[in-house]
């Protein structure tokens, strides 16, 4: 979220509409958690009267609903127009008795999807709430191509680790090919479970060849996005998984599930390879094409820096948010 943002907040439509960005929440202990929230109250109630539109980023969990309802209350009393951005995928379906969200929906004059496919699902589960529906992709930063020089015999994965983003797939799936890989290796980067999953590596023998780094900020996660030649991803669900734009963008050849709203964008054998949820067996085999052919990695790699160049630029992906805001005023 906070890269979306500071993209957002590089474009020509944060200046022309007079955007500001108000967290609500922090990844932190509990007593910064509510300090943050108390303080993010006070200064909604200073500034909130001197904008039109209010651009809600939440998720259905009744958690982050409770702590920017007294803002979205505020929003309601000031009469101001307000947008619900659902940064969710299929989980959707699982929230369509969550009576809050519903309640803030409905009140709320346009909702946000991350995809095609999301605006689809949505208009499906949630007949009942009579608000206009849009859709608006997350916009890539723009980073130089990358020199393939760099690039080095390297697996990776990003997020936060648990069992929705399946690294004991990836594990599965290395277990069965890496003696015949010896010269590749994989890195695992997030915090979450990590040793659940680094003890079930090292019960596969894996650990020479997996490395498993904690959360990376900066260059530090900039370094692995440079030296990776594929990353793969395992999910079961997400929203429209920002880090494999980010994949594309550092000419890293993509490996994954149709999570999210992938399917809106995926092209097989072009920006990217799939396999089945939890198919092991099938993500083994894809990392075998790849890594046995670097003229299948260059290939997908170019043609996904240019995919995401063209329909994900910072620029598009702007002058849609301009016509969101337009259409409220």
């Amino acid at each position: 979220m906070a890269t979306v943002i500071r993209t957002l907040e590089s474009l020509p439509a944060w200046k022309e509409f007079n955007c500001c960005w108000l967290g609500t929440q922090i990844q932190r202990n509990y007593a910064w958690k509510v300090w943050y929230a108390l303080k993010s109250y006070f200064i909604a109630l200073c500034i909130i009267w001197r904008y039109d539109i209010i651009h809600f980023h939440t998720v259905p969990d009744r958690i982050c609903l409770i702590i920017q309802l007294p803002i979205f209350l505020l929003a309601r009393i000031g009469r101001k127009k307000i947008i619900m951005h659902i940064h969710m995928g299929n989980q959707l379906a699982e929230h369509t008795k969550n009576g809050l969200f519903k309640w803030c929906l409905n009140r709320s004059d346009l909702v946000v999807l991350l995809a095609k496919k999301w605006k689809a699902l949505f208009d499906e589960n949630f007949s009942d709430v009579k608000v206009p529906t849009a859709v608006l992709y997350n916009p890539s930063t723009h980073v130089e191509k990358a020199d393939w020089g760099c690039k080095q015999k390297l697996i990776i994965m990003v997020g936060f680790l648990n069992d929705n983003k399946a690294p004991n797939v990836l594990l599965k799936a290395w277990d069965m090919i890496h003696e015949e890989y010896p010269e590749w290796r994989v890195a695992i980067l997030g915090n979450g479970e990590v040793e659940r999953f680094k003890r079930m590596a090292e019960d596969m023998g894996l650990q020479d060849s997996v490395q498993f780094t904690g959360y990376l900020v900066g260059k530090e996660k900039e370094n692995y996005f440079e030296e990776a030649s594929i990353f793969c991803m395992c999910s079961y669900q997400e929203g429209f998984p920002m880090v494999v734009l980010e994949a594309w963008e550092h000419d890293i050849c993509v490996v994954t599930t149709p999570v999210g709203g992938l399917p809106d964008v995926l092209e097989e054998g072009k920006n990217a390879l799939t396999f089945d949820f939890g198919d092991a067996r099938g993500l083994a085999d894809q990392l075998i094409r790849l890594m046995d052919s670097e003229s299948l990695r260059r290939q997908l790699a170019d043609y996904s820096y240019n995919f995401v160049e063209e329909h994900f630029s910072a620029e598009e992906i702007d002058r849609e948010q301009c016509r969101i805001y337009e259409n409220l005023h």
